[in-house]
């Protein structure tokens, strides 16, 4: 339902000053937050972020824009729990990373783009957008040989026009149900807290592993056993959308 605000004309420059204070402080917020994020409607290209469904299978993701110095720890733990998870690169760390890359691969792990370079998409106009879409998938495809079929805009933060054209690139749009907020640093228990207090059966579960994530490599392992105990199954993104209805919120 539509909402309409009605103004008091002798309030009304008072009120203007307050809506312009809080519309600097929303920019200022969303510049601080790299993960701020707005779903799609039922209607029209969407984005997955939960299965519904009552088996305990929730899918592992990690964004990865810059630094190496937490993926090869990350991969380490990865390994060791004989756990698999999707890696979301920009374009401009496939092109430095790419043994990495290879490493991921050969392990079992999925690639997903998450653009060329980290700036979101609302920031920019429509043909910057698609341009840098296109940049990061051709990047990824060259250092691995395959396409990645599944897209994360920049900071998870999209709208209409960016599911379009995600649609129009066979992507399968991929955000997330459950989120560690690794990427405040807030101690490796509380990463641990936030993921378990907000995972639920059929989540997308949001990890960082860039280098200004400091705490998430050491968080990982405590994850996953956190998750087994809770009798979750870690399965992969296609398994966990094979067959199931995605969870919408309106924008």
């Amino acid at each position: 339902m539509a909402q309409f605000w009605v103004i008091n004309r002798r309030k009304g420059a008072k009120y203007i000053f307050i809506a312009a204070v809080a519309f600097c402080a929303a920019c200022l917020l969303l510049l601080e937050k790299p993960f701020i994020a707005v779903f799609t409607e039922e209607e029209g290209p969407s984005a997955f972020s939960s299965a519904e469904t009552d088996e305990r299978e929730v899918a592992l993701t990690f964004n990865v824009s810059w630094g190496e110095e937490h993926v090869e720890p990350i991969l380490d733990s990865l390994q060791e729990k004989e756990t698999t998870a999707a890696f979301f690169v920009s374009g401009v760390w496939a092109e430095r990373h790419t043994e990495l890359l290879e490493r991921m691969l050969e392990e079992g792990h999925d690639i997903g783009n998450y653009g060329f370079q980290f700036k979101p998409y609302p920031d920019r106009d429509n043909e910057d957008m698609r341009r840098d879409m296109r940049e990061g998938h051709n990047t990824i495809e060259e250092a691995t040989g395959d396409p990645p079929v599944f897209f994360r805009p920049p900071a998870g933060i999209f709208n209409t026009e960016v599911l379009e054209a995600a649609e129009q690139m066979d992507y399968s749009v991929i955000h997330w149900g459950a989120d560690g907020k690794d990427w405040q640093n807030p101690g490796v228990e509380r990463i641990v807290s936030n993921v378990m207090e907000s995972v639920g059966p059929g989540d997308v579960i949001m990890l960082d592993a860039s280098d200004s994530a400091k705490q998430t490599s050491e968080a990982l392992p405590k994850i996953i056993d956190a998750l087994q105990n809770e009798n979750y199954d870690m399965i992969s993104i296609e398994a966990l959308m094979s067959g199931a209805e995605i969870s919408y919120e309106d924008l």
